[in-house]
């Protein structure tokens, strides 16, 4: 079931607000029919638990975050007319990480037993983020990179295995740290979703590889074959990520799931761990019985793009407002691809695996474009235009 029959009365204004008022209209006058079906259960993995989505509890949420938020709009203000080189930009994200830390684990290091370690955690989670920035496609070299470029920001970096070691363990505060962040950002009610290919190996090695993604990890996830028709890759040996986005194209939710896995069996899982009053999708969404289910189970509303051929059909100025909002996602996942090479595997393990994804979108990937689009949020900078916000 979509919306097919809304009136042309309704169709004045293409903004964000008005596709949340057309789909509030339709479900208004027309009683919403379908039966649900059991969600399927399918291996997967997420960048966080759900149980950490709100770190800092709603009696004091208000104060804290306002305080926060203030603090590190003053920090990156630091930036507002410099030339942010890396040596510019690199005090400033580590007095920003510093304080989201010490924000939401005060005193962890004193916590632990033994001797507190001579680079904080802080400054581990710094130079995570600033390295899906420099452009490296090797972590080693850019690694070296940073060590040699920054000595006087952070003289006392460790040996790149045990600096490796550190950011796994810090992979949960990485996260937290990214939904905070996320928080801070514009808040909408339509959000995009979309799959992406994450080949593990050339095509013509998957069948002698011995690669350890072959067999399952504890979540039932491992590397399988699927097709990729629309990045021209066809068949591939290795993971599908899907990702959710806001209307602006900044990251609210990432999962891995085996490359043949079908996207409509992962929607239900994203939708449930958080409010998405309504997703956007491409063709590959395309179900009756998930848009069913999701309204009942979720109150989400899902518009996919429809074929061609179908009998309904949007009206066609809803259709190109659709259409023309759902591409957003395109452009976010072409940056996580070129800049942040979120597509190359270079990992041996499924946790390797899944720390280096947290760290690219959020936690270190998606953190590092998330903590990128709050410091243009506060610089008056389109917040997605990443490539030249660190000049490395």
């Amino acid at each position: 079931m979509c919306i097919l029959h809304v009136s042309a009365r309704y169709l004045n204004a293409y903004e964000v607000n008005d596709l949340c008022q057309l789909t509030v209209c339709y479900f208004r006058f027309h009683k919403y029919l379908g039966v649900s079906e059991t969600k399927k259960q399918c291996p997967l993995f997420f960048l966080n638990k759900p149980s950490l989505c709100y770190p800092i509890s709603k009696s004091t949420k208000g104060g804290i975050r306002r305080d926060l938020e203030y603090t590190l709009e003053r920090l990156a203000l630091q930036l507002k007319n410099k030339s942010r080189t890396l040596k510019q930009v690199a005090p400033v994200f580590q007095k920003m990480m510093k304080i989201l830390y010490e924000t939401h684990f005060p005193n962890a290091e004193a916590r632990r037993p033994g001797p507190n370690p001579n680079c904080p955690d802080a400054d581990i989670l710094t130079v995570a983020y600033l390295l899906e920035y420099i452009g490296e496609d090797s972590e080693n070299s850019g690694y070296r990179h940073l060590k040699s470029e920054l000595k006087t920001v952070f003289p006392s970096l460790p040996e790149r295995s045990r600096f490796n070691r550190r950011r796994r363990n810090l992979s949960t505060a990485s996260e937290v740290i990214r939904q905070t962040l996320t928080r801070l950002l514009p808040q909408t009610d339509v959000y995009i979703v979309d799959s992406f290919p994450i080949p593990v190996c050339d095509f013509k090695r998957a069948n002698v590889s011995k690669s350890d993604f072959k067999w399952a990890d504890g979540t039932g996830t491992y590397a399988t074959y699927g097709r990729c028709a629309t990045k021209s890759l066809g068949t591939f040996f290795g993971f599908r990520g899907t990702l959710l986005t806001t209307a602006s194209g900044v990251p609210v939710d990432f999962c891995m799931t085996s490359a043949g896995t079908d996207d409509r069996d992962v929607l239900p899982h994203l939708a449930e761990r958080g409010e998405y009053p309504i997703i956007l999708g491409d063709k590959g969404y395309i179900s009756q019985h998930l848009q069913a289910e999701l309204i009942e189970t979720e109150g989400t509303v899902l518009l996919p793009t429809l074929r061609r051929n179908q009998k309904r059909q949007y009206p066609e100025r809803f259709r190109k407002l659709q259409v023309r909002m759902r591409r957003r996602i395109e452009t976010t996942i072409g940056q996580l691809t070129d800049q942040f090479h979120i597509s190359r595997v270079r990992v041996l393990k499924h946790w390797g695996l899944l720390t280096r994804m947290s760290n690219k979108i959020g936690s270190n990937k998606i953190g590092s474009c998330v903590l990128g689009a709050f410091v243009n949020q506060c610089l008056g900078r389109p917040l997605m235009k990443l490539k030249d916000l660190v000049l490395a």
